[in-house]
């Protein structure tokens, strides 16, 4: 399983260092050639826009791997061990919540701009949605394997996790 998760997260590693390089080569050059010549390539703006909202949710993944993203712990921390878990259920049973309406919302947009298209690419506006769908699922399956690591294996601990060894992870 931890084999499966590290192929995972390479191949999203690696496509968001990939999105990442081309949008930033497309803007670059768009500049250039705008400035320098007088012209540009009229589908960077666009193809950058795409592969920006990509990385942001593949990159949001990550974080949510990594538990990069901001949070306040400084009450769960200073409470005891067993309610620590108690509390860690609760807000990933919210974060769960809040991810399924991200879903819903994203399908749902999905659905109502399957027939628009982007006016210089021609690439169907829901691929953006795509992008929180994705995002969305694999942060519910990412929350609920952190839970049941910590909660029943104590394993995979949170910074704040009483408890913790010096140098664990």
């Amino acid at each position: 399983m931890e084999k499966l998760l590290r192929i995972v997260n390479g191949i999203f590693s690696a496509t968001i260092t990939i999105f990442l390089g081309v949008m930033v080569f497309l803007v670059f050059m768009n500049v250039v050639l705008r400035y320098g010549f007088n012209s540009g390539i009229t589908e960077s703006e666009e193809l950058a826009r795409f592969f920006f909202v990509w990385v942001v949710f593949l990159g949001a993944i990550a974080a949510h791997r990594e538990k990069g993203h901001l949070g306040v712990d400084l009450l769960i921390g200073a409470l005891p061990a067993p309610v620590q878990k108690v509390m860690y259920v609760i807000v990933n049973i919210i974060i769960v919540a809040v991810l399924f309406i991200i879903i819903d919302g994203s399908v749902k947009m999905a659905i109502i701009n399957s027939n628009s298209y982007s006016p210089a690419t021609g690439i169907p506006m829901s691929v953006l949605f795509f992008a929180a769908i994705l995002a969305g699922v694999c942060m519910i399956i990412i929350s609920i394997i952190h839970t049941i690591q910590y909660v029943f294996f104590n394993k995979n601990l949170p910074a704040w996790a009483k408890g913790r060894k010096e140098g664990e992870e």
